[in-house]
């Protein structure tokens, strides 16, 4: 649903940008009717899949649908836009620790915190190719605010951030041992292989700095935790 909707509300921005223009709005293999069902179907699932959780799940509903319906429309007014997508990413991993516990503890929003400021890095690396096209339509991103070497540099320092917050399990939770270590530190080499691979600039690099790296990093963290949690 989020990520329709991101396709419905910036079809036009998406239609005059190069990059993006072969889309599947853009160019015509989907009509926006059929995006819409296809939202309202997803939207439908997530409110039955809340309500089958607990109370709490279905309550924040509304806080979910202003996060995914928000995004799209914060670059139009505010660099802070990545940071915004941020939250809403991890508004999934605060979800999943409310599904289980059905009540709000500390020690989910350093986590939390980690996964947000890990999304809105590597989204600022992937915005690093659109700085051109977002300056000159008037679009807000950190790399149009703070050019290409800033956004660099900004992306890096949230990553920083985000291996700490993943790094507060070994606070809260007892279960964190040797398993979890060994892929928090394949995490961190894997995100600064990310900012390397990124400087080669072209789209190929950008797409498998911010995309392909970036599928491995929660699978690898999930198989760390989960050997703590069951083998080790």
């Amino acid at each position: 649903a989020a990520n329709a909707l991101n396709r419905l509300i910036d079809h036009e921005i998406d239609g005059k940008n190069p990059r993006t223009a072969g889309r599947a709005l853009p160019s015509g293999s989907l009509s926006r009717r059929e995006l819409w069902l296809f939202t309202a179907a997803m939207g439908a699932l997530l409110v039955l899949g809340a309500a089958m959780l607990n109370p709490l799940c279905l309550a924040l509903l509304p806080a979910a649908a202003l996060l995914v319906f928000g995004y799209s429309y914060t670059k139009r007014f505010t660099w802070l836009c990545h940071f915004w997508l941020g939250v809403t990413c991890s508004a999934a991993t605060m979800g999943a620790f409310l599904g289980i516990s059905g009540a709000f503890h500390l020690r989910y929003f350093p986590l939390v915190g980690g996964v947000a400021l890990w999304v809105a890095g590597f989204d600022i690396i992937y915005a690093v190719q659109d700085i051109a096209f977002d300056r000159a339509q008037g679009l807000r991103s950190v790399p149009a605010r703070f050019g290409e070497r800033g956004a660099r540099l900004i992306a890096a320092a949230c990553h920083l951030a985000a291996l700490a917050g993943m790094a507060s399990v070994f606070l809260f939770w007892p279960e964190a041992g040797a398993g979890t270590a060994a892929a928090l530190a394949a995490c961190a080499v894997l995100l600064a292989a990310e900012h390397v691979v990124a400087l080669g600039g072209t789209e190929r690099h950008v797409r498998i700095a911010a995309y392909g790296i970036n599928e491995i990093i929660p699978i690898l963290f999930l198989i760390g935790v989960a050997l703590d949690q069951y083998l080790i």
